[in-house]
């Protein structure tokens, strides 16, 4: 049997779905068989992402053009609210990772309340896997359905959950403030017109109701004994790529070794999962290009009020990186591969 798989992107044209074709390009069992894209049906990739004329010679088409005969997998970088109201136009033998919203939140009422749409499927909600996946390993490698998770929950759940788990904080007054570069945005508007906002300007935006928010109180009362409610705020920053998390926890200043040793011992065999020494904090430059989270953990001079710093890419370990983990789980493959080497930077 050929462990060659076919696999069809969805969305393909995006900053998400452009990262997705550099992947699924190095890696050795995969074999791209078709690509969407709304407004680029029809023309060949190479005159959309210039930096593939030499490695891709595929056209996009709309999806209702493809045909899933020959595919294998399905990576869907659809934006939000699209693959539910399109997915019973994929066949149903095809295992899947959603890269958009759309089957994170197991309660479909809470599509209405924080993405404003009626959620077509609702029953299909619990079998979409939580694809976090150093927390959710064993359950993703049996699944067929992923919800990757989007990329600011991935950076605020990694370093929270064990210490949520562990009953080392409580999971009230928790204070997270993100901030991501403008390739966060995605293409749903045109590109110069995101530089322009965010050129020489700094704008805070979904500050105590971002739909995000609704996925990070889900996922980590999943790990808790109690319901956990943040309080969480986005900034757009002026650079292309990026996220960096201040995570402020109130604590007890006898807790700070049992926070840190928490964050060691869960993290000490994870490939991609860096812990620095105490009171050092990453920078988002530390991350970019790769499939890395780094977390750093700072006390001022406030005994009882702490800061867990984490940075992530938000096109890789935020979504396109975090995907190619999950599948090589699905697939039975090394959990790294084509994962281990920076990717092509947009």
């Amino acid at each position: 049997m050929s462990n060659i798989m076919n696999i069809s992107i969805l969305g393909a044209s995006g900053y998400v779905g452009s990262e997705m074709i550099h992947l699924c390009l190095k890696h050795p069992n995969i074999k791209i068989e078709s690509l969407s894209g709304n407004e680029t049906a029809g023309l060949n990739v190479s005159k959309v992402i210039p930096g593939l004329r030499d490695s891709l010679d595929l056209s996009f088409k709309s999806l209702d053009q493809i045909n899933f005969s020959n595919t294998d997998f399905i990576f869907s970088c659809l934006p939000h609210a699209e693959l539910q109201s399109n997915f019973s136009k994929l066949p149903n033998n095809i295992k899947l990772i959603d890269l958009s919203a759309d089957f994170r939140l197991k309660d479909s009422q809470d599509y209405n309340k924080w993405y404003g749409f009626t959620h077509k499927h609702p029953k299909k909600l619990n079998e979409f896997i939580y694809g976090l996946t150093e927390f959710n390993r064993e359950k993703i490698k049996a699944a067929n359905y992923i919800a990757n998770p989007g990329c600011y929950p991935t950076s605020i759940l990694m370093p929270l959950i064990p210490l949520l788990k562990n009953k080392i904080i409580s999971g009230d007054n928790i204070i997270i403030d993100s901030k991501s570069g403008y390739s966060g945005a995605g293409k749903s508007k045109k590109t110069e017109n995101i530089f322009a906002e965010v050129n020489e300007n700094i704008k805070s935006y979904g500050i105590g109701d971002h739909r995000h928010t609704a996925e990070i109180n889900q996922e980590l009362s999943n790990f808790s004994d109690d319901l956990v409610n943040v309080f969480f705020s986005a900034n757009l920053i002026p650079v292309n790529r990026g996220i960096l998390s201040n995570i402020y926890i109130n604590f007890d200043v006898n807790k700070q070794n049992k926070i840190y040793e928490c964050l060691e011992d869960t993290f000490a065999k994870e490939e991609f999962v860096t812990l620095l020494p105490i009171n050092e904090v990453p920078s988002t430059r530390e991350v970019i290009g790769s499939n890395k989270l780094s977390i750093g953990v700072k006390r001022g001079y406030k005994d009882d009020l702490l800061c867990i710093v984490a940075v992530i890419d938000n096109l890789l370990k935020g979504a396109a990186g975090q995907a190619i983990q999950n599948f090589n789980l699905m697939n039975g493959f090394d959990e790294g591969t084509a994962l281990t080497n920076n990717a092509n930077i947009l």
